[in-house]
């Protein structure tokens, strides 16, 4: 995985090295990938860090509502539109999107080249639903159906948003 922790690299202090391509990959549908960079357990639970690569016009999740965490993307490259609610909000590169739990959300690449967001999210266990996500994808070759889906989101405390 491309991942050092201090006690590898000889260091007196904790810390966590995870090299460029380095973290745990998972596939989803659309031609995107995410890479977690950290995941709960070396935070004890405090905060995920993720890569998220999409090609152009590939949509994120149904809008959802996470009650657990708060969750934060940074745009990296690409232009990226963020549906909030009702609110069409336009993220271009270096753009910075704070979501506190509660907040109805979701995106899609709007750009025409790949595009690239990092983001947290705090607590960090919701990581998991992604692994969980994409086991279910390369299983099936498919998004979940609904019935799954709400299943999937309600262990991890999140919600299909229902306007």
């Amino acid at each position: 995985m491309n991942v050092s922790t201090s006690e590898e690299l000889g260091g007196c202090h904790d810390y966590l090295v995870v090299e460029p391509n380095g973290g745990e990959r998972l596939r989803f549908l659309g031609a995107s990938t995410m890479r977690l960079k950290l995941d709960d357990l070396p935070s004890d639970g405090a905060v995920a860090f993720y890569e998220y690569l999409s090609e152009p016009g590939v949509d994120g999740p149904p809008q959802h509502v996470h009650h657990g965490h708060d969750e934060t993307f940074y745009v990296v490259e690409g232009t990226y539109e963020f549906r909030v609610g009702d609110d069409v909000i336009p993220l271009v590169q270096g753009a910075f999107l704070f979501l506190p739990r509660g907040t109805p959300h979701t995106f899609r690449n709007a750009g025409r080249d790949l595009g690239c967001i990092v983001g947290t999210f705090n607590p960090g266990r919701f990581a998991n639903y992604f692994r969980e996500l994409a086991e279910l994808i390369d299983t099936t070759g498919a998004a979940p159906d609904r019935d799954t889906w709400i299943e999937l989101y309600g262990r991890y405390d999140t919600t299909f948003y229902e306007a």
